[in-house]
């Protein structure tokens, strides 16, 4: 009896000692390459909110980045059991990013995909792939968002910012003048990226069935690609049980809609040859003539553009509106611009608008204070030499994941003043430009992997706060939130809550002009 308690004692030592080595046999990779760092916990390594889940992670990054700054340029640290290099300095970003991009071209993502053939439609998105694979899909759908394909597509956006408008003044004539904003952003992105992508309205502004389950797979959708990001970093330590979960990136549900959505276009733009419509439908359908593509890639081409412009868009949005509403004096000096180079149709010409430079300012200082991307990650691909002071070089060996601390640069005071602020006037005389220069501004990331929606994003920020600005003044009451530190637990980052806002009428453009043509003639008469 006391010899197979014995036994099963050494057993019960020996396993416990097996996965300890199993949990810690990294843990002295930085050490061993001399670099420093904070001492990982045994299961979460140094990020353990992504454990918790009641703050989001980029806060433990945040805290080692203030921790080390000032001592060095880059130290190691571990999420959960993956070893990454955090550059604390945002000139080794830059170089990462666009100097030496050759080396570092793949990132994280790619590897959140366990199995390509369940996963197909996020396996053919450029943000889920690498090496020449990224190249090609990446190169096949630019050609669909150029700011030339944007500006023949603008008549699209004016047509669902007339839906939104509509929208608005059927809640306030209904008494409803105070507005769940993150909602409407959302039926916005989901109704323009719709129409934009498929030429097809979803619905969002009228509370169709259509509309209603438009919204729902877009959120299933956002939802499981947080989930499967948690995953890759909680089966760190043993990454082939992956497989036996069957994780995705998408939901097999929302990966059936999108396809038979696609189908359904499809059929419905060959019935209707002889108009021509300036949308991304028509770009893949020509490119899939040219290049033979499958189903399966024309679907991945017009998920990608929803990926770009329906989450992080509506996410900007609504913070826009929401700051805006909380500083009545910037928004009054940003409604005077809008003023100033309305045409007469109502709207902005599109270069103009994509320039107009206090639009510009508060676009960027929004984006900046709420960061929605808030860290990104580049993964070695040929080996190279980083130089973290001036005495201490580490080699730098394929595989090697750098993370970059984003959030961390856009609130450092080194950086930028009372962080927390809201102010557009730090972004004055194209400030941002010089800052991405810098390392210090990258929302959308930096060199050739930047984001390939910037641009239609931007478009439909823009071009929402144009259109809204102009007719309405949007007000902080009761229900809205405080101000405060960006503490969403999503995809996108931000402010946690439901986010409300009253919308007041203003004077229509119409009756404005008219009565300023009238002084104008009454002035010329004397």
């Amino acid at each position: 009896m006391a010899e197979a308690i014995f036994i099963t004692f050494v057993l019960l030592i020996s396993i416990i000692g097996l996965v300890y080595k199993l949990l810690t046999y990294q843990y002295d990779k930085w050490k061993k390459l001399g670099l420093p760092g904070p001492k990982p916990h045994l299961i979460y390594g140094n990020i353990p909110k992504m454990v918790k889940l009641k703050q989001h992670f980029i806060f433990d990054y945040d805290d080692i980045y203030y921790e080390y700054k000032t001592k060095y340029r880059a130290v190691g640290i571990f999420a959960f059991r993956n070893p990454e290099i955090l550059l604390l300095d945002p000139a080794l970003a830059h170089k990462v990013m666009v100097t030496d991009f050759s080396k570092f071209r793949d990132n994280t993502a790619s590897r959140w995909i366990t199995n390509k053939k369940a996963d197909k439609v996020a396996e053919r998105i450029p943000f889920f792939q690498n090496g020449n694979a990224w190249k090609e899909k990446r190169a096949e759908n630019v050609g669909g968002v150029t700011l030339s394909k944007l500006n023949q597509a603008y008549p699209i956006w004016k047509s669902t910012l007339l839906k939104m408008t509509k929208y608005i003044e059927d809640n306030i004539k209904n008494g409803n003048a105070v507005i769940e904003t993150k909602d409407l952003s959302y039926r916005f992105t989901s109704n323009v990226m719709s129409d934009f992508l498929w030429g097809i309205d979803a619905g969002s502004f009228t509370n169709s069935e259509g509309g209603k389950t438009m919204l729902t797979m877009l959120k299933d959708m956002i939802n499981q690609v947080v989930y499967a990001t948690i995953l890759y970093y909680a089966f760190s330590f043993v990454p082939f049980i992956k497989r036996f979960f069957n994780i995705r990136v998408f939901p097999e549900k929302t990966d059936k809609f999108f396809s038979q959505l696609t189908k359904v276009a499809i059929e419905m733009r060959a019935k209707d040859k002889n108009t021509e419509r300036a949308d991304f439908l028509s770009y893949v359908l020509q490119l899939k003539e040219k290049k033979q593509l499958s189903h399966d890639d024309v679907v991945g081409h017009i998920m990608t553009g929803m990926l770009d412009g329906y989450e992080t868009t509506g996410t900007v949005l609504h913070h826009c509106l929401f700051y805006l509403a909380k500083h009545p004096e910037v928004q009054e000096k940003l409604r005077s611009e809008i003023n100033d180079n309305l045409a007469e149709d109502g709207f902005i010409n599109f270069d103009t608008l994509l320039n107009l430079p206090y639009l510009e300012q508060c676009l960027q200082e929004t984006i900046r204070i709420i960061t929605p991307i808030p860290v990104y990650s580049r993964i070695c691909t040929t080996e190279t030499v980083l130089e973290f002071d001036n005495k201490k070089t580490v080699n730098i060996k394929p595989g090697m994941v750098m993370t970059i601390p984003i959030y961390s640069y856009h609130h450092d005071e080194e950086f930028f003043s009372e962080p927390y602020t809201y102010n557009p006037e730090r972004f004055g005389n194209a400030e941002h430009i010089e800052l991405t220069k810098r390392g210090i501004f990258m929302p959308y990331g930096d060199g050739p992997r930047i984001c390939l929606g910037m641009r239609m994003g931007q478009l439909g920020v823009k071009a929402s706060l144009v259109q809204i600005l102009k007719e309405y003044r949007v007000k902080s009451c009761s229900k809205t939130m405080d101000e405060k530190k960006p503490d969403a637990v999503d995809f996108a980052m931000g402010l946690s809550g439901e986010m409300w806002l009253e919308y007041e009428a203003l004077k229509t453009l119409k009756n404005t002009k008219a009565t300023n043509k009238m002084n104008t003639s009454k002035n010329g008469d004397n």
